[in-house]
């Protein structure tokens, strides 16, 4: 149900834009929110569709693990 529901408004947004394109030159900045909310509906559907998980060690991260020291907890770092 929430499929249907967000790919009826990634539709609609579509269909509201090519609207509005068609009406009329755009300003500038219109352009680059328009396509700033392109890129980012891209990147969210591709992370949605994607089984890559940043943190696995499977996928050889870099990023490190938090390594906690193992002293009595009174040292400073300053």
């Amino acid at each position: 149900m929430a499929s249907k529901l967000s790919s009826g408004i990634i539709a609609l947004v579509l269909v509201g834009a090519a609207v509005l394109l068609a009406a009329g030159p755009p300003p500038a900045w219109g352009l680059l929110l328009l396509g700033a909310f392109a890129l980012a509906a891209l990147y969210i559907f591709a992370r949605m569709r994607s089984r890559y998980d940043p943190l696995d060690p499977r996928f050889g991260s870099c990023i490190p693990p938090i390594s906690k020291p193992k002293g009595g907890g009174n040292e400073s770092t300053t």
